[in-house]
């Protein structure tokens, strides 16, 4: 059987790789000229880790960790106030997490492939026609193919989705927020370490990369939906959101760097009543989106591509196989999704008083003797061991 997969992000080269194990003939297809170099730091544990072990990309990943030794809630001096000690977080999740910058994972994924998997670069879809025999893609030079199914991993802004589900807008979810980051030297004393610094309604942030004397800042503040976000916009607009803030914010924005090096976007998920119609299905970000919030995104890219492929070796037909992936993966998403729109309403508080008790909460239980309340705060079970993927495997 043959697949076209949109999208060379996590999900898609997660899917890719399993795929090919299970002797199909996946063909990815992305956007961009090549591998991405940018990105941000992700925790990576739970379903994503398992996944990931599964894969035989630990010791791979391990080598590549951005060496944060603790993270840290300052005040306008830089002094800290609450602090998270790495060694800590392993511990809640068992030794098994790490600290990854988003393109790490993304590199190993590819890697992984070891050219046994056709991706094609700078290819997009500019048509899908999805019909029972099989589904023919038109892209955006105006030539044509056809596939056996359609795989959209395209993530948040899927044109997979736009093509065949319908626009963005019928199933974005905002939760309040714009976030903002990008690459700077470290003039700033950093170090090996990740600081963040709130006031009402917004936070600056900065952290170490894998990058020996590089950080990456994070800007995250609140405010009405202001949908995508041009990139000779970003600068101003991040000045402006971020004007006459404390602790080093004034010198992060003076030093920002070229707009084309910004990411800038909604903290907005993805919730679709279901992910695939006929012979395409929804993978990752592209579905399910959990934002930045529940700190799972890749790791339910992984799980939910480790799951279409399983069940599309396992299944009869394709068809049982899409209703079977939904069916395991759905709940487990929503439940991630609701858990950070309960969380979003006080990630960044929006007022001195609320900053004040997130401090005060946060002292209380960072810290050894609540180890297992952090577990379950992180949501540190694995897709993989869910009951329903148990019961399924009987």
């Amino acid at each position: 059987m043959r697949m076209l997969i949109s999208g060379g992000g996590v999900a898609g080269l997660t899917l890719a790789n399993w795929l090919h194990r299970y002797g199909f003939e996946p063909v990815v297809i992305e956007q961009a000229a090549g591998m991405r170099r940018d990105g941000y730091a992700i925790d990576f544990f739970g379903t994503g880790y398992d996944v990931a072990e599964r894969m035989g990309l630990i010791a791979r990943l391990q080598a590549q960790q951005v060496p944060i030794a603790y993270v840290a809630s300052v005040n306008g001096s830089g002094k800290p106030i609450a602090t998270l000690d790495i060694a800590l977080m392993r511990k809640v999740m068992r030794n098994r997490y790490m600290a990854l910058m988003h393109q790490t994972l993304e590199e190993a994924l590819y890697e992984a492939l070891a050219g046994d998997v056709e991706v094609r670069f700078g290819r997009s879809l500019a048509a899908v026609r999805n019909s029972p025999q099989a589904v023919t893609v038109t892209y955006d030079d105006g030539t044509e193919e056809s596939f056996d199914l359609l795989i959209g991993a395209d993530g948040k802004h899927s044109n997979t989705r736009r093509l065949v589900f319908g626009p963005e807008e019928q199933f974005g979810r905002y939760l309040g927020y714009h976030v903002a980051c990008y690459a700077l030297p470290d003039r700033y004393d950093v170090g090996h370490s990740w600081k963040n610094y709130t006031e009402p309604g917004r936070l600056a942030g900065a952290y170490c990369s894998n990058h020996e004397g590089e950080i990456i800042t994070l800007f995250l503040y609140a405010s009405a939906d202001q949908g995508r976000i041009a990139r000779e916009q970003r600068i101003p607009r991040l000045r402006e959101s971020f004007a006459s803030m404390g602790w080093i914010t004034s010198h992060l924005l003076k030093d920002a760097p070229d707009p084309d090096a910004i990411f800038l976007d909604s903290v907005t998920q993805i919730q679709m009543p279901t992910w695939h119609r006929g012979r395409v299905a929804l993978v990752g970000d592209a579905c399910g989106c959990p934002t930045l919030i529940s700190g799972q995104g890749a790791s339910i890219a992984m799980g939910g591509a480790y799951i279409l492929a399983k069940a599309l070796h396992e299944a009869a037909d394709y068809q049982e196989a899409f209703r079977t992936y939904e069916r395991l993966v759905q709940p487990y998403v929503k439940e991630r999704q609701k858990n950070a729109r309960d969380f979003a309403k006080s990630f960044v508080p929006q007022s001195h008083l609320g900053i004040v008790a997130q401090q005060v909460l946060m002292k209380l239980v960072l810290r050894d003797a609540c180890t297992g309340l952090l577990r379950r705060q992180f949501g540190a079970d694995s897709l993989l061991l869910s009951r329903a993927l148990r019961r399924n495997a009987r």
